[in-house]
């Protein structure tokens, strides 16, 4: 058996990690915060973002300025994310999972209602058996998320691959009994590589490297 894949969308299916820094960038100028680099983005990139914004401002942030920092950021993100893809392997390593008998579904931390037209859009909504979104609740991290996504299909955890490209997506798996691939593009990547080294989590270059990887590692008893 191959088990299920649960595929993250921000930065893994879809493209969008340079559009992600880019706006970020784009967020703290606006804000007339400290300027912020890719490089500074990729060494302090954590969850949940409230954190991580004050890391890279360099100390504690009032309510109103994340709250003028997340407006900023979502308009900005909505300019850069107009010229994002999905990954450019994205759909072959969805095919090369169904072909060898597995499922696969999708799960974000993006808002379920943006979220859903966004996959309709892309066209690849037939290859998953569930997709889900974030709806409000606990959103500081995504192991609660994962953990209802997988119930509410029925799998159980040990059957479960995580597929993403942020260490939040390799402690989800953690804190759930699931296990997990991270997905690291190069230069334009949320994390430095060392930094994603250090979840003891396999890594990868592209999806469909993820796909072979589990393939061809022993899959774990029904």
């Amino acid at each position: 058996m191959t088990g299920h894949i649960v595929w993250d969308w921000n930065g893994t299916v879809f493209g969008d990690s340079r559009a992600l820094i880019d706006a970020t960038i784009d967020a703290f100028a606006t804000c007339g915060l400290p300027g912020v680099t890719r490089a500074a983005y990729q060494r302090r990139h954590t969850q949940p973002i409230t954190t991580f914004y004050e890391r890279l401002a360099g100390r504690p942030l009032t309510d109103d300025e994340q709250r003028q920092l997340d407006e900023c950021f979502r308009a900005a993100y909505a300019r850069h994310r107009a010229a994002v893809t999905l990954t450019a392997d994205a759909i072959n390593a969805f095919s090369r999972w169904t072909a060898a008998g597995g499922r696969q579904s999708l799960l974000s931390m993006y808002p379920h209602e943006q979220l859903v037209p966004l996959i309709t859009e892309a066209g690849i909504g037939h290859h998953f058996t569930r997709v889900d979104g974030s709806t409000g609740r606990d959103l500081a991290h995504k192991a609660p998320h994962l953990r209802r996504h997988l119930h509410e299909q029925g799998i159980a955890p040990h059957r479960a691959i995580v597929v993403g490209d942020s260490l939040d997506d390799a402690r989800a798996a953690r804190e759930c009994g699931v296990r997990c691939v991270l997905y690291h593009p190069g230069e334009d990547a949320l994390h430095v590589r060392e930094h994603v080294a250090e979840a003891g989590v396999p890594v990868v270059s592209t999806l469909t490297a993820a796909v072979e990887l589990l393939l061809n590692r022993p899959g774990p008893s029904s």
